[in-house]
């Protein structure tokens, strides 16, 4: 059986990197661009139909530091937590391999 819980603490510690290579968080794990406004275009491609906005990924983020952390967490949560944070670090790391990622 898969631990999503596992999992999800592995693979947000993926996810901020990328994200603070970005630009996107800052090394605290707070977001480093206006949570109104728009991620920048590279990230913004790679990302499209899985997040919207700096909104959404704040929302991501906060329901996978949970799931590490222990915090208690419905199975459907847990779930959908686990498939859109699998899905989000490989569109991030699909666009890095490409070169889509520029710096």
């Amino acid at each position: 059986m898969i631990d999503r819980r596992a999992e999800l603490g592995h693979w947000i510690g993926r996810l901020e990197t990328i994200l603070i290579s970005r630009g996107v968080l800052r090394e605290d794990g707070e977001l480093a661009i206006q949570v109104g406004s728009q991620f920048p275009k590279d990230l913004e491609d790679a990302l499209d139909g899985f997040i919207e906005n700096p909104i959404e990924l704040v929302g991501l983020l906060k329901i996978c530091r949970e799931a590490r952390d222990g915090r208690p967490l419905s199975p459907a949560v847990l779930m959908a937590a686990h498939l859109m944070t699998r899905e989000v670090l490989q569109a991030l790391q699909d666009s890095e391999d490409v070169g889509d990622f520029r710096s």
